[in-house]
Formats: structure tokens, sequence, C-alpha cells
């Protein structure tokens, strides 16, 4: 470890926070507790009605604290880029966790690897009460070409934003988030664009790195399949900006490797659509995380 923690990179990690008072404590305690220290916290407020803006305030020692009004999720993220002073950028929800080293690991690793790559990691997923669910397991696509990772990025893979770091080079050069219909796939544009429209590398890190809450309230899980249907009309959007050529390559490329998908990866798909439509919603989001799991190990 380096000694000196001002040779270090700057992390700036970005919460972007609505009513979310029943966990924001200890996901705020669990990034001040970092072995890394090089990090400025900057939580937004997006128009909570609960008691998450006085919880911000008790920590306002160790966080900087922006409010507004209701503008969305893309737009709060969008203040915090703006705001942020760090070479790196971290977006975390308030509902999760990190593990003490999460932000030291991360940091070394993008340090060894080209300025244009977003690192990403495995999860482990805790329940309400932060116990360990089981561990979440991303197909490692390390050695892939950069259009081969791109083909699984179209074809729905999907990375938990929460255990990525990012490049702030990538905002400079226009990358920001960008409103959608559905919210819970901002992530997923900003991936997606990333990659296809500003040549971004993905690596991973084969490790949980952060703590994934589960839970009832959870926006990303009220309605997993309808943000898989979303997650289409988002991969014809970005298409549509790059050249028929290219366009053209890539749909081609897509359809070949849909067609060679093992077939107990196409059941399990079959399976999750299937389990989203009968199941009632308290058992649905568990079940759909563990098929995704299998799903994406299987890519």
């Amino acid at each position: 470890m380096i000694n000196d923690e001002s040779k270090k990179d700057l992390v700036s990690i970005i919460i972007p926070i609505h009513n979310s008072e029943k966990f924001l404590q200890d996901c705020i305690d669990s990034i001040v507790n970092q072995t890394y220290k090089n990090i400025e916290i900057i939580a937004i407020d997006d128009g909570s009605s609960d008691n998450s803006l006085k919880i911000l305030k008790q920590n306002s020692e160790k966080i900087k604290i922006i409010y507004h009004q209701n503008i969305g999720l893309a737009a709060t993220l969008n203040v915090g880029v703006n705001k942020m002073k760090g070479k790196w950028f971290k977006w975390f929800s308030p509902d999760d966790l990190m593990y003490d080293d999460t932000i030291e690991i991360l940091v070394n690793v993008g340090s060894k690897l080209e300025e244009n790559t977003i690192i990403y990691s495995n999860w482990d997923i805790i329940d309400t009460f932060g116990n360990k669910i089981r561990s979440f397991t991303e197909s490692n696509y390390n050695d892939l070409t950069k259009f081969d990772f791109n083909i699984r990025l179209l074809d729905n893979q999907q990375i938990n934003v929460n255990t990525s770091l990012i490049p702030a080079n990538l905002f400079k050069k226009g990358c920001n988030f960008i409103s959608v219909e559905n919210q819970a796939t901002v992530d997923y544009d900003f991936f997606l664009r990333s990659a296809i429209l500003f040549q971004t590398k993905f690596f991973l890190i084969e490790k949980p790195m952060i703590k994934y809450r589960i839970h009832s309230d959870q926006l990303s899980h009220k309605s997993i399949m309808n943000n898989l249907d979303y997650m289409q009309k988002i991969r014809k959007k970005v298409l549509s900006c790059i050249t028929e050529e290219l366009k053209t390559k890539y749909m081609d490329s897509l359809h070949e490797y849909q067609k060679i998908k093992p077939i107990s990866q196409k059941s399990l798909e079959t399976s999750l659509k299937v389990i989203s439509k009968i199941l009632p919603k308290s058992l649905t989001a568990m079940l759909l995380l563990f098929y995704l799991n299998k799903i994406r190990t299987k890519r």
C-alpha cells in the first residue's frame, strides 16, 4: 500500500438518494470505513419525503450533500458528475454495502489497465437484515475482443453498476447519463453507449466487491421482465447512432451469437419469462435473480 494518500487517485463516490432512510446510514458507514482514504462522497437527495436528508446532515462532516427536488435518476447522477473532482467515478446505491477494501482493490486493478476501461466485479446478495444469501458470479469476458464483448452487452448482458469503477474521462468525452422511460435501465443505457459509441473496454474482477441488498421496495426488482423488454428499445436507439455498415455487422453477429447459445441457456431464458408471469411479486425477485445468475454465467 502507498502510505502517502495524496498521491493516490481521487475516487468520487456518488450516492443518488430518494426516500432511502432505511439502509442509508449503513451504506455511508461502509464507504467511510474504506481502507482507501482518498475519496470524496457526494450524496444527492432527489426530493426525499422521509428522513434521508436528516441522516445525510448528521454525516455532513464526512460527505458533501446536494439537494434537488425530483429531477430524476439520470439528472441526479449528472449533478454528481458535474460536481465531482475525482479521476474515478463510482455510482453507489444507498441500499448496498461495500467491503472494507472495495475501493482499494478496484483502483489497484484499474491503475494497471488502459485508461478507457470500466472495471466491474462479482457481488454478494444480502437480505434486508444484511445476511448473505448467495454470491452472484458474472461471466468472465476479459479475453474477448471489444467487439465480441459488445455483442454480449447487446444480448442484454447486464453489469451491476454498484460494483463498477468508471474513469472520469469518459464523461469529458460526452458520455453522460440519459433519462429513459424505465429508470431501472439507466445503467444499461450508459454501459451500452460507453461500449459502442465511446469505445470503452470492460474488465471483470472475479471477486465479490459489494453486498447487494434485496428488498421489496427495490426499483430494479419491481418489474425485472419489463426492464429486460425495455433494454431492447435501448439497443435499437444506440445502434441507430452508428453507421449502417457497423450496425449491420453488430446485428448479424448478434443473431449468430443467439443461434449458438446452449439449449440449457435458452431453456433458462424461457423459464425466466414464465415465472415472471405466474409467481407472486414476493417470490419473483429472488427467483429471477437465481435465473439471471444461471443465464449470465452460461453466456
